[in-house]
């Protein structure tokens, strides 16, 4: 009995009751809202994949809620699963982003984090407008690219990314990856299709660690075409919201699609997305975030950050979620860089001495 239960541990597994998801080497098809009394597990190449949207609320999208999530060695892909890219019965593709349809030329490129580019040729369809915002707790798909069209439709816009949101007391994510990127447009035979845009991750835990491991919500390209090429998505959003946050070796990605080919017209590419880590109590309930004397750049950093001052001199202190300070730096120019690549990852506050306002910078090595 032990060695058949070994067996069946081996070749895959995938339980699921009211208190636990358990998926072992195995893979599940799921969408919409799932809460467990006890734990989500996904082990030794477990694969969970999201249901495409199709018009009905809870597809294209997965939320998991319980105290405990752990992923190892393991995936969720929602990658084309949002909302679906312009057809024959519908040209523009769908969302609140949605990229438009070309009138005689490419489609245009879905939106959602990061704006979508216009297709090529004469009367291309124009790129998705972005919507939602950086930092809220908000999440969603990413919208469909537009199809290009002469006369009739030609090539088919791209899907989205789909939307996944894991929420518990402590989520841990150790080789393992997250994808919701938007699809290619199709190829057409003169005018082609715009890409999908990157969709949507969020994560919210008491304490998240995450090692050697992606998440993606990367942007379609668009699709090639003799006339018009597609123009190229814009990448999707990624949200982080801790009390506690342990990273290393994170690679993020909301990288805008490129502009397809077309002998008459190369589509534009698409933009970046938004990545944001932040404190599940917002940091402004204790610190203001007024930068009228100094700026602070970037605000996602792995190590270095550049301070431009009003002042010359004085002293520039980091200080940590709970208001300690972890480190006391000197200013001797107007532009400076400084390095905190010593320091955990995470948030930090930012502020020079004798100043009111305070700066928020997160570091990711």
């Amino acid at each position: 009995m032990i060695d058949l239960l070994c067996m069946v541990f081996l070749l895959g597994y995938v339980y699921e009751d009211s208190d636990s998801l358990l998926i072992i080497n195995d893979s599940l098809v799921m969408c919409g809202y799932h809460q467990y009394n006890a734990k989500v597990h996904l082990m030794n190449n477990a694969l969970l994949k999201i249901r495409l949207w199709n018009g009905i609320d809870s597809t294209g999208k997965v939320i998991l809620h319980a105290p405990l999530i752990y992923i190892h060695n393991s995936t969720i892909d929602g990658s084309g699963k949002g909302y679906l890219g312009g057809t024959n019965t519908h040209p523009d593709g769908y969302g609140s982003g949605y990229g438009h349809a070309g009138v005689s030329g490419g489609g245009g490129g879905g939106a959602y984090g990061g704006a979508g580019g216009e297709g090529g040729d004469v009367s291309p369809g124009a790129g998705g407008v972005p919507y939602g915002n950086i930092s809220d707790t908000v999440i969603n798909m990413g919208s469909g690219g537009g199809a290009g069209r002469l006369g009739s439709v030609d090539g088919f816009g791209g899907n989205g990314g789909a939307m996944i949101y894991l929420k518990a007391q402590k989520v841990t994510i150790d080789t393992s990856s997250i994808f919701c990127n938007g699809m290619r447009g199709y190829d057409g035979s003169y005018e082609a299709g715009g890409g999908g845009s990157g969709g949507g991750i969020k994560i919210q835990a008491d304490t998240v660690r995450i090692k050697y491991s992606a998440m993606q919500a990367k942007a379609g390209a668009g699709g090639d075409a003799a006339g018009g090429g597609g123009g190229g998505a814009g990448g999707g959003r990624i949200k982080v919201f801790y009390a506690v946050i342990d990273t290393g070796n994170l690679i993020l990605s909301v990288s805008g699609g490129t502009g397809g080919i077309g002998g008459y017209g190369n589509g534009e590419n698409g933009f970046s997305g938004t990545i944001y880590f932040g404190p599940l109590v917002a940091a402004e309930e204790i610190f203001q975030n007024d930068l009228s004397v100094y700026n602070i750049l970037p605000g996602i950093t792995n190590g270095w950050f550049t301070v431009c001052s009003e002042k010359n001199t004085g002293e520039l202190l980091i200080y940590n979620p709970a208001g300690r300070t972890v480190k006391k730096m000197r200013i001797s120019n107007r532009i400076q860089k400084f390095e905190i690549s010593e320091l955990p990852n995470g948030i930090y506050f930012v502020k020079i001495d004798g100043c009111k306002s305070f700066a928020k910078i997160t570091l990711i090595k």
